[in-house]
C-alpha cells in the first residue's frame, strides 16, 4: 500500500472570475488502499463533498503545489452549495412548521373550549331570564309588601325559627291577596344580615330557581328589606333532624322514610339533568351537577305530609359545577364536624367527582345520626351529633376543633361508633354497611348516591 500528496484548497465565491483567489488551507500525505492515484501525476482540483473546499490527490513530486482546475468546477461549485443550503433550510424549516402546526392546534381548540363554554353560559343566562319570567304562580301570591310590614314590625322572638352568623329565619303568617278568604299561610323568611352577605345570596337564589324536588325546600320569593335581601321558602313546623332526632326514637318505616328521602335529594344534586329539550316544562330550566358543601342534620327538615320525610335546605354554601373548574371550586368550606378528611388536610383532588365525594362522606354522618335513633338499631343510645365524644357541642373556638377533628378524622382514621350484632335486623346491617361505604377514608373508595339510592330501593 502506498501513500499520495492529498492538497486541501479553498477558494473565493468569485472563483470563476479570479482562479488566484484558491488559497492552501492543507497539504499531508494520506494511504491509497485501492491504488486509485498510483497513475495520477497532476494535482487537478475539484469540489469536495461539502462544497466548502478544494480537493486533490496526486502521485508525483511537489504535485500539491502546482494545481490545475477541473473542467466545469464553478458548475460543481454551485450545485454542491445549492443542495448545501437546501439542506440547512430543511433543518430549520421544518421544525418551524411543526412548531407553527402545534401553536394553531393549541390556539384551535382554546378557541372551541371558549366558544363552548361562553354558549352553555349564555344559553343557561337565556333559560335562567326565562325562569324569571315564568316563576309558578305561587311566586307571586305573597306580596312583597306583606313581607316588608312584618319585617317593620319588629317580629317576636317567638316568631325566630333560627339565628345563623349569616342570616336569621323568621316564621310569618302571611296571607293569599288573590283569595277571597284571604286564607293565612305559615311561610319561612330567611333574611341575610345586610349587604355584606350578598355573594352567600346571590349564589342560594340561583341553585333555588334551579331545583325542584320533593327533597328539597320549595322556594317560593325573594326580595329586599332595608337593604337585606330575604328569601321566602317553605315552612315546616316539625323543625331540623338535628332538633328532631334529640326527642324522638324513629319506628323502621319512618327511619326508612328519612333515608331514602334524603339520599334522594342528594342523588338529585350530583346528577345534571339530561332530559330532552321537549320534555322541560316552560318553568324548568336543565339542572347541572350541584355540590351542597354543607350537609349537616340542622340543615335539613322534617317534612310532614301522609308520612315523615326529610328536605335538605341552606343552599348559601353550595357550588353549582361549571365547565372548567378552577382551584377556587376546591377551597376548605362547610361545617368542620361533617368536613371530609382530604378537605380537613387540604389534599382535594381538582376534580368534580372529587366535590361530589365530599358530600357523601357528610351524607354517611347524617344517615349515622338517623340509623342509631331507630327503634331496630342493636345498641339502644342517646342522639348525639357526630364525634361528639371529642369535640362537644358547645366548643365556639374553630381553630381547637379543627385540630381535634384533624387528628381524630385524618390521623388516626376514627369514625363514630357503629355497634353490630348476631342477630341483628338485615336491613339495619345493610343500612350500616352503606353508611362505612359513604365514609371511607380514601375518597375514591366511597360509593356514589345513586348506588346509595338503588341500594335503599332494594330494602323497601
Amino acid at each position: 500500500m502506498d501513500r499520495r500528496c492529498l492538497g486541501i484548497y479553498t477558494f473565493d465565491k468569485n472563483l470563476n472570475k479570479n482562479e488566484d483567489l484558491i488559497r492552501i488551507r492543507q497539504l499531508a500525505f494520506v494511504d491509497d488502499f485501492e491504488n486509485k492515484y498510483t497513475n495520477i501525476t497532476e494535482c487537478i482540483l475539484d469540489v469536495d463533498k461539502t462544497g466548502s473546499n478544494l480537493l486533490c490527490r496526486c502521485n508525483s513530486d511537489n504535485c500539491t503545489l502546482k494545481w490545475k482546475t477541473a473542467d466545469n468546477l464553478n458548475e460543481k461549485i454551485y450545485h454542491n452549495q445549492n443542495i448545501i443550503k437546501q439542506q440547512e433550510y430543511s433543518n430549520w424549516f421544518l421544525p418551524l412548521m411543526i412548531s407553527l402546526s402545534i401553536i394553531m392546534i393549541i390556539i384551535f381548540i382554546s378557541v372551541i373550549i371558549f366558544i363552548k363554554y361562553h354558549g352553555i353560559k349564555k344559553r343557561n343566562e337565556k333559560d335562567n331570564r326565562s325562569f324569571l319570567t315564568n316563576i309558578s304562580t305561587t311566586s307571586t301570591n305573597i306580596s312583597n309588601i306583606e313581607i316588608d310590614e312584618f319585617l317593620s314590625s319588629n317580629p317576636p322572638y317567638q316568631s325566630i325559627i333560627s339565628h345563623g352568623k349569616t342570616s336569621t329565619i323568621y316564621r310569618a303568617l302571611t296571607t293569599r291577596k288573590e283569595t277571597f278568604q284571604h286564607e293565612k299561610k305559615l311561610l319561612a323568611i330567611k333574611v341575610y344580615h345586610g349587604q355584606q352577605h350578598k355573594n352567600l345570596f346571590d349564589n342560594e337564589l340561583q341553585v333555588l330557581r334551579m331545583i325542584h324536588h320533593p327533597s328539597t325546600i320549595n322556594f317560593i320569593n325573594h326580595g329586599w328589606y332595608n337593604q337585606s335581601p330575604y328569601l321566602l321558602l317553605e315552612y315546616h313546623d316539625l323543625g331540623s333532624l338535628n332538633n328532631y332526632l334529640r326527642s324522638h326514637k324513629l319506628s323502621w318505616s319512618t327511619c326508612y322514610s328519612f333515608l331514602l328521602s334524603l339520599v334522594d335529594a342528594i342523588d338529585y344534586l350530583h346528577y345534571e339533568d339530561l332530559s330532552p329539550n321537549d320534555y322541560l316544562t316552560i318553568n324548568r330550566i336543565r339542572k347541572p351537577i350541584i355540590i351542597h358543601r354543607d350537609i349537616k342534620s340542622s340543615n335539613i327538615l322534617i317534612k310532614s305530609n301522609l308520612t315523615l320525610s326529610l328536605c335538605l335546605i341552606d343552599f348559601g354554601l353550595a357550588k353549582i359545577l361549571p365547565p372548567i373548574l378552577t382551584s377556587n371550586d376546591f377551597i376548605q368550606i362547610g361545617t368542620y364536624r361533617y368536613m371530609a378528611p382530604e378537605l380537613l388536610e387540604l389534599a382535594i383532588t381538582h376534580t368534580s367527582n372529587a366535590l361530589c365525594k365530599v358530600d357523601i362522606y357528610a351524607l354517611g354522618l347524617v344517615l349515622w345520626e338517623i340509623i342509631t335513633q331507630c327503634q331496630e338499631y342493636s345498641y339502644s343510645i342517646d342522639y348525639q351529633l357526630p364525634y361528639a365524644e371529642y369535640v362537644k357541642t358547645n366548643e365556639t373556638n374553630e381553630n381547637k376543633i379543627l385540630d381535634i377533628l384533624h387528628q381524630v378524622v385524618v390521623n388516626e382514621r376514627k369514625r363514630p361508633a357503629i355497634h353490630r350484632t348476631a342477630n341483628m335486623n338485615s336491613k339495619i346491617s345493610e343500612v350500616l354497611t352503606i353508611i362505612e361505604d359513604c365514609w371511607k377514608h380514601e375518597p375514591e373508595s366511597r360509593i356514589n348516591a345513586r348506588p346509595v339510592l338503588h341500594r335503599l330501593r332494594r330494602l323497601e
